[in-house]
Parts: structure tokens; sequence; C-alpha cells
């Protein structure tokens, strides 16, 4: 007589049933597979239909490519090529000594913009090449001012006094390096060097007195 079985997807089912609950092809399969000592085979949970493997010498069953979803699956680190791969998709040309900065070992993660305020949080490579939602619409994070632009010229077809250092066009081409809760730091498109900041809930900008080349020469 065949012992129960235990569905290995315990999350959500993890039922132990009497192998007589198995459909009529599955039964077959197990009664012929347990005479013939099988060490693999594959069966479907009469209670949620998943197929599992199972060892009919050691009684026992495995899942097979379902994962419990409360259980975070840990992302694998894309290299700086692959990351760099994915700007020369993009068209995305991140200013040479400020790449050569973020993949040294002289990057910091925070920057202190205005003395007395929050620090700035700043992307890594990776964080950059992230995609992230704008309007409804993906952009990479690096990117994400495309968004932006593209909705404020919808709502103002002439960008307001406080942007007029930019057009919708022009913004849409610079490039967000960090973020300090709502407001982006980004870099000026023209000299692909000052450093400003967005204010998304008005469209505004804000210059700074940082630069590119001050933050890329900068040591720990």
């Amino acid at each position: 007589m065949m012992k129960a079985i235990t569905c290995p997807y315990a999350w959500d089912c993890g039922i132990t049933f009497e192998p007589e609950a198995l459909s009529n092809h599955n039964l077959d399969f197990l009664q012929t597979a347990t005479e013939k000592r099988m060490t693999f085979m594959m069966l479907d949970c009469p209670h949620c239909s998943r197929e599992f493997n199972f060892d009919t010498v050691a009684w026992q069953a495995t899942g097979m490519g379902y994962t419990d979803p409360a259980i975070p699956v840990a992302k694998q680190k894309k290299t700086v090529p692959q990351l760099k791969a994915i700007l020369k998709k993009a068209k995305i040309e991140i200013p040479a000594p400020y790449l050569d900065y973020l993949n040294s070992g002289h990057f910091r993660p925070e920057l202190t913009v205005f003395e007395s305020e929050a620090h700035f949080i700043v992307y890594d490579l990776a964080e950059l090449c992230e995609p992230t939602v704008v309007d409804g619409k993906s952009y990479l994070t690096v990117a994400q001012l495309k968004g932006f632009a593209h909705s404020l010229a919808a709502l103002f077809p002439f960008p307001k006094k406080d942007t007029s250092e930019f057009t919708w066009a022009m913004l849409s081409e610079c490039l967000v390096i960090g973020y300090e809760g709502t407001r982006l730091l980004f870099i000026d498109c023209r000299d692909n060097n000052d450093l400003w900041i967005f204010h998304p809930d008005g469209g505004d900008v804000e210059q700074t007195h940082l630069t590119i080349t001050a933050l890329s020469e900068q040591t720990p």
C-alpha cells in the first residue's frame, strides 16, 4: 500500500493527500514508477494543480520552478559592461569623467548640495540603469526627465518663467544623477557639467554651485 504524499508548495498548499486522489494517469504512472523504484518522476498536485518532482524510493516530493512569493528574490548584479550596454542601447551618454567617477573607489552615495539642508542621494551606475515610471511610461532612471518634460510640455507649451533657462526639449535631454525627496539633481545638457535641481511638483529648476568636474575630482 502506498503512503500519503505531501505537496511541496507549503506557502499556499502543502496538503497531504492519499495517492488515490491523483488523476488516473498520475496514479498509474506512480504505481509503475514505484515498482521500478524510480527516483525521478513528475506528478500533479490534485489540490493546487502544480507539477512537482517525486522520488518513489525516498517517497519525497520536491518543488520545481515555483518560489514562495513572500521570499524576496535577490537580484543578480549586472556587470559594468552590461550596464554600459543598457545605456548605449538607450542612446544615453553619461559624461566620461562622471562615468569614471561612478566606477571608481571615490564614489559617494550622498552629496551636500545646500548647507543645513538634507543630503541628496546619488545614484550608482546600476541604479541609473533601473527602470522608473513617469506618467505611466517607463524610462531609465537617468533619463526620467524625458517623462517629466513630455508631460509638462502638454500642459505648458512654453516653459514657465522659472524654467526659461531650459526649453522642454532641452530639459528632456538632461541626465538625472540623484534626488532628495521629490527633487531631482541633474546635469545641464548644454555643457555636461553644471548641476541643477528639478522640482517635479511645479516644473521649476534651480541652479546649484556644483559641477560634474568638481564632483568627479573629489577624493575620500
